[in-house]
């Protein structure tokens, strides 16, 4: 039901703000990745655990993780580190997608609507193939594939949207390991943020 309503209600927001007011479609689309989650939260009808809500337990999932997440901004920064030391600035820019420059709201609510994703999708595979191995796998995997149309949906150039694909997959990964929104949520906002640091003038101007 969810699912449904959410995918309802994507396809008719882009249709209407691209028709009537397309300067609103980013601040449309950050209150659909919200909103439907929300509501299935408070209405009971959503599994705060299955979208890895809940208070992290730092048991061995959560160590495994945590040092997957640390891992990864690390290679980030030192990629960023090499990319800023690149003499092409112009190339550097390119390829860190910084046309779009999300903030950091639109990416926790973006990371919070892939969790819901996740989530549904599970609920989905427990009601529907409860003798499914590893639901879990599949319910991300799944979430991920249902989560890429809307990304190549967005007015957005194709570095930015493969930005965005690679977020998705690297969180999606975390999730399967420690099945935390609020982890997840670190780890997109820390991409984002290293790959939009210390910009150039001409950058930070647009």
């Amino acid at each position: 039901m969810w699912l449904a309503l959410s995918f309802t209600l994507a396809g008719a927001t882009i249709l209407v703000t691209r028709l009537i007011a397309p300067e609103l479609e980013r601040l449309v689309r950050i209150v659909r990745w919200v909103q439907i989650p929300y509501l299935g939260l408070i209405l009971g009808g959503l599994s705060p655990r299955l979208m890895g809500l809940t208070v992290v337990g730092w048991d061995s999932r959560y160590t495994a993780g945590l040092v997957l997440l640390v891992g990864l901004l690390v290679l980030l920064v030192l990629i960023r580190i090499r990319l800023h030391t690149e003499a092409d600035a112009f190339d550097a820019v390119a390829l860190t997608g910084r046309s779009w420059t999300p903030s950091l709201i639109e990416s926790c609510a973006q990371e919070f609507h892939w969790c819901f994703l996740r989530g549904a999708v599970w609920e989905l595979l427990y009601l529907y193939v409860p003798a499914l191995i590893s639901p879990q796998y599949w319910a991300v995997w799944i979430g991920a594939a249902i989560s890429l149309p809307g990304i190549y949906s967005h007015p957005i150039s194709l570095s930015d949207r493969l930005l965005t694909a690679l977020v998705l997959i690297a969180t999606s990964s975390l999730f399967l390991v420690t099945q935390s929104f609020w982890l997840c949520c670190f780890l997109h906002l820390g991409i984002r943020v290293i790959l939009l640091w210390n910009q150039p003038a001409q950058q930070q101007a647009i």
